[in-house]
This record gives structure tokens, C-alpha cells and sequence, in this order.
């Protein structure tokens, strides 16, 4: 996919959303989140590994 080079710029003004896991996913829980109508999980593994799968 191709982007202006106005595009270019206006994506480097923004700041990407920070999100604190421990406090999105409850314990022990996991996390939807929808993206295109697609639903994906994310959790947190006994090892302290994040997993998304769909």
C-alpha cells in the first residue's frame, strides 16, 4: 500500500496508544479486541509471554 507523503507526515505526528497490560486484561484473563470484524485474543502466558491468536 502506497502513502502520500502528506500521509507520511501526519502518521509521524501521532503518537501511538499505550496500553498497561496488567491493567487491560483481568487476572487471570484475557483480552478481545476487534479489528476489520475479526476478533483476536490476547493473554498473558504462565511465562509472562503475550499470545495473540485469532
Amino acid at each position: 500500500m502506497m502513502h502520500s507523503s502528506r500521509e507520511n507526515e501526519v502518521n509521524a505526528d501521532l503518537k501511538p496508544a499505550r496500553v498497561v497490560v496488567a491493567a487491560a486484561l483481568p487476572s487471570p484473563g484475557h483480552l478481545v479486541i476487534v479489528h476489520k470484524g475479526e476478533q483476536y485474543r490476547l493473554r498473558i502466558t504462565r511465562n509472562e509471554k503475550l499470545i495473540l491468536t485469532k
